[in-house]
């Protein structure tokens, strides 16, 4: 529980505010994790209104009346700590949450100071031992797919905008301060397409938190169709579901409750038929109701979905497929999320479209209930030559009756994820697809399952059996997994127990139809 205290002052407004606040003639701070809300029609005039930081609690002022003539807001924003090269973590992700009026320039912001000027950003932020004027901030380009550090002599008077996103990083895990005032309009800012590169970096542009929903809602249409979602960076440390590599992501399907923290910066990829779109932020997208930011965990959203993960001795990585009733084997804007084009691990994993599949490497890939009884889906993986991986199952939250097969074509072989793993070592470097496929269906992927009518089909070592008796002269056909009739069979009437000898037939899985005037049945099974 947010610790809060309300009151109502002569003014008639009504603030959320810490119950150390100073005296609100001069200087109100608000703790981290407490809201301050001014209503419509009200002034709120305090000389400096200080909103506080820290990694994992955020204060907010959210602003539907007006502020002072005289009045300055500084926000303390918290800013992960530098990184160290081979490990995860480290770095942030940032954006304006406060901002004066006109022009500020990246020399106004090293010049902030929370301390009377004793400390400033600049001492904060990290900067170069070698070259002391380079700094790590700066803004992701997409022409050169890499991130600006500026220094200080050639860029300290480039303009900081309100609604870019920044990358940022602390000596030590500390805030950095922002001077301005608040947001209580819309904002625009600017996508872009270069080099064929469609990903930017923007960032919420409030001093509250960012409806996630409002926002894909109102700038769907500007995003890429295959990437309709918001990537928050997390260092690695974020939730299990919907985190794919270093990146939180937030769509209509995962993590859709997951609001953006003040000063958060984010990444999203521009619509592929544009050179650039507007991006709105509008105040209706405000909220006081949020958590931390990407880089702390918080819980996931509960789906029918299996997460697929492989391992190296070194690495692992994952991709995630879900189930639900708004979803098709095509792409599903909002539900669908394009593997983000910055990851560049030495081992990935992501899975293709099962139907209208155009190369796009999926992090996330949502299939409709359907999918649940008899689904293949394209899988693609990224390693090195020489190198042992294993694929497993990571997390599945599935219907009892489901089994998720991986099938490898190369081998031949078919292995139940569900108990167990699967592992091996390529003779060659590997990228793309082909080899490996997912397999989901119901247990008639297994032997010996019964239907209505009390006839058992099955297969075991390499012979297909019928078991139960036949009441009528029956033909059965056997296809492959493209459709093809790849053997057929006649039975006598009245016999009790069949066998039909596969001998020639490859391991895999094949679709058994067994038919006569008055019986019926479909199995799958596999040959092996």
């Amino acid at each position: 529980m947010k610790n809060t205290l309300l009151l109502t002052l002569a003014i008639s407004a009504l603030l959320c505010f810490s119950s150390n606040a100073q005296d609100l003639a001069t200087t109100m701070t608000v703790k981290p994790g407490t809201p301050v809300f001014v209503s419509s029609g009200t002034t709120l005039d305090a000389s400096n209104i200080n909103l506080k930081s820290t990694s994992s609690k955020f204060s907010c002022l959210l602003l539907n009346g007006t502020l002072g003539t005289s009045n300055i807001v500084n926000y303390d924003r918290y800013i992960n700590v530098v990184g160290v090269t081979g490990v995860n973590g480290g770095n942030d992700l940032i954006s304006l949450p406060v901002k004066a009026s006109g022009d500020v320039t990246f020399a106004d912001l090293l010049g902030y100071s929370a301390d009377a000027g004793l400390t400033t950003n600049a001492d904060i932020i990290v900067n170069s031992t070698a070259t002391p004027t380079l700094f790590l901030f700066g803004p992701y380009s997409n022409t050169t797919s890499s991130y600006f550090n500026y220094d200080q002599v050639a860029e300290g008077s480039i303009q900081l905008k309100s609604g870019v996103g920044y990358r940022a990083a602390s000596n030590n895990g500390e805030t950095i301060r922002f001077t301005g005032t608040t947001a209580n309009a819309s904002e625009t800012v600017t996508i872009t397409t270069a080099n064929n590169n469609s990903w930017n970096l923007i960032g919420n542009p409030y001093p509250t938190y960012m409806d996630s929903q409002a926002f894909l809602a109102e700038n769907s249409d500007k995003l890429d169709p295959n990437a309709t979602a918001i990537y928050g960076y997390n260092s690695g440390s974020a939730p299990t579901s919907g985190t794919i590599d270093n990146f939180t992501i937030i769509n209509n399907l995962v993590n859709s409750n997951v609001n953006i923290a003040p000063g958060q910066g984010f990444l999203v990829a521009n619509h592929k038929d544009s050179i650039s779109n507007p991006i709105l932020y509008t105040p209706a997208m405000r909220t006081i109701s949020g958590t931390d930011d990407f880089i702390l965990n918080r819980d996931a959203n509960p789906n029918q979905m299996l997460r697929l993960r492989v391992d190296n001795a070194t690495a692992n990585y994952a991709t995630e497929i879900y189930f639900n009733e708004n979803s098709t084997l095509s792409l599903d804007p909002g539900y669908d999320a394009e593997l983000y084009g910055g990851a560049n691990s030495s081992l990935m994993v992501y899975s293709r479209l099962v139907e209208n599949n155009v190369g796009r490497n999926m992090a996330i890939q949502s299939l409709g209930f359907v999918a649940l009884d008899d689904v293949s889906i394209p899988i693609g993986i990224k390693t090195a030559q020489g190198i042992q991986v294993s694929f497993s199952l990571e997390n599945f939250i599935l219907p009892e009756e489901t089994e998720v097969y991986l099938e490898d074509r190369e081998t031949n072989t078919f292995t139940l994820l569900n108990t167990t793993s699967y592992t091996f070592t390529p003779n060659s470097a590997m990228s793309g697809t082909g080899r490996f496929f997912l397999r989901i269906g119901s247990q008639t992927l297994s032997s010996n399952m019964q239907d209505s009518n009390d006839l058992k089909l099955f297969a075991s070592k390499k012979t297909i059996h019928i078991k139960g008796q036949l009441l009528a002269d029956t033909h059965v056909s056997i296809y492959d997994v493209q459709g093809r009739l790849v053997m057929s069979s006649s039975l006598d009437q009245g016999t009790q127990t069949n066998s039909i000898l596969a001998a020639h037939l490859n391991t895999g899985i094949y679709l058994v139809k067994l038919a006569n005037e008055k019986q019926s049945q479909t199995k799958k099974v596999i040959i092996n």
